[in-house]
C-alpha cells in the first residue's frame, strides 16, 4: 500500500526511487466521504513533496463508503471503520463534552482522530488532518524529541495578526513562542509514541474528557496534556501552519514564509474550495490548494 501503490498505479509521479520498506512511522487520517477530495489532494502533495511515501498508512472512518472508495482501497494498509463501544463514546463527547453541542456533527469529525489511540504494528503515528498540503518533506519531524510521547504544533492566537505579525509569524516557525502557544494544541498534526497507541490510552484520555467541558476536542487534549508534564512537546509551526495568518501580512512576506512551511493547514472557515475566486487571486496560499487539485486530477478520477 502506502503513497507508493500510487505512483505504481501512474496516478502521482515520485522523485526518487529508494524504498524504505521498514518504516517505523504509520501515517493516519480520520475523515467522512465529504472529505475524500481533500484527502486524495494532500496524497498528490506529498508525493509533489516526495515525503512519508512508504510510510504504512491508517485510515479512521465513521462512514463505510470511505473504506470503499478505490483510492483507500489502493493506500490504506489499515482501513478502520469506527463502531461499537468506541464509536458510541466519540459520538457522547461530541455531543456533551464542548460548550457548542449545536455543531454536534463538525464536533464528532474531530473526535474521530482520537481512534489513532490503539495498537499499531509501528512504534510511532503521525496524524494528520485532510485539509491540508504538504509543501516541504517531514522526515525530520519523525526523529524529533524520541523520549516525547507527544508533539503538536501551537494552536495560533489571534495577538500574531497585531502588532509586527511578519516578525511573529516567523517566530512560531522557528519555535520561538510562549504563552498559550505552549499549551494550546492544535490536533491537526500529532505525532504519537508507542505508550500513546494503546486501548488503554484511548480509555484514559476519553475518561478524562467525559468528566468534564471545553470549546472543542483539542481544548480537551490540551486541558489533558498540560497535566502530564514532560510527556508533551510543541515544536515548530512549519509542520503546521495556519494558513489564514498569512493574510496578515503582505503578498512579498507570504510568499517568503510559504518557502519554509512543510505543511500548510486550511484551519477553521476558510476553506480554498468554499471561498470566492476573487478572494483566491488575492492570497496564494488560497490558490495553491486549487494548483494541488488540478495535480491531483488523476487520483480524484481514478475508479
Amino acid at each position: 500500500m502506502t503513497i507508493r501503490a500510487l505512483h505504481d498505479k501512474g496516478l502521482v509521479d515520485l522523485k526518487i526511487e529508494v524504498q524504505d520498506s521498514n518504516s517505523t512511522t504509520t501515517v493516519a487520517f480520520a475523515l467522512d466521504s465529504g472529505y475524500l477530495d481533500c484527502l486524495k489532494v494532500m496524497l498528490s502533495s506529498m508525493a509533489v513533496a516526495n515525503t512519508l511515501v512508504d510510510c504504512p498508512i491508517a485510515i479512521y472512518t465513521d462512514d463505510p463508503e470511505v473504506l470503499e472508495d478505490p483510492v483507500v482501497k489502493l493506500v490504506a494498509d489499515k482501513p478502520v471503520l469506527i463502531s461499537g463501544k468506541r464509536k458510541e463514546v466519540i459520538y457522547t463527547l461530541a455531543r456533551d463534552n464542548v460548550k457548542r453541542p449545536e455543531r454536534s456533527a463538525w464536533n464528532k469529525g474531530t473526535f474521530l482522530k482520537w481512534s489513532i489511540f490503539e495498537e499499531q504494528e509501528t512504534e510511532q503515528l503521525l496524524f494528520l488532518d485532510v485539509d491540508m498540503l504538504f509543501l516541504n518533506p517531514v522526515e525530520a519531524l519523525l526523529d524529533f524529541y524520541p523520549r516525547k510521547s507527544l508533539l503538536t504544533c501551537p494552536q495560533f492566537q489571534s495577538y500574531l495578526k497585531e502588532q509586527n505579525p511578519e516578525a511573529n509569524l516567523r517566530a512560531m516557525l522557528e519555535g520561538n513562542f510562549d504563552g498559550n502557544h505552549l499549551r494550546r494544541i492544535n490536533s491537526g498534526v500529532m505525532l504519537a509514541r508507542k505508550d500513546l497507541l494503546s486501548n488503554g490510552f484511548f480509555d484514559e484520555i476519553t475518561h478524562y474528557a467525559s468528566q468534564r467541558v471545553a470549546i472543542h476536542e483539542q481544548g480537551l487534549l490540551s486541558d489533558f496534556f498540560k497535566g502530564k508534564s514532560g510527556t508533551h512537546r510543541m515544536v515548530s509551526s512549519a509542520y503546521n501552519f495556519q494558513e489564514h495568518y498569512l493574510n496578515a501580512v503582505s503578498p512579498d512576506v507570504q510568499e517568503k514564509l510559504l518557502n519554509d512551511i512543510a505543511i500548510l493547514h486550511y484551519a477553521g472557515g476558510n476553506k480554498p474550495w468554499t471561498v470566492p475566486t476573487s478572494k483566491l487571486k488575492q492570497r496564494k496560499s488560497l490558490n495553491l490548494w486549487h494548483t494541488h487539485k488540478d495535480n491531483a486530477a488523476k487520483i480524484i478520477e481514478f475508479s
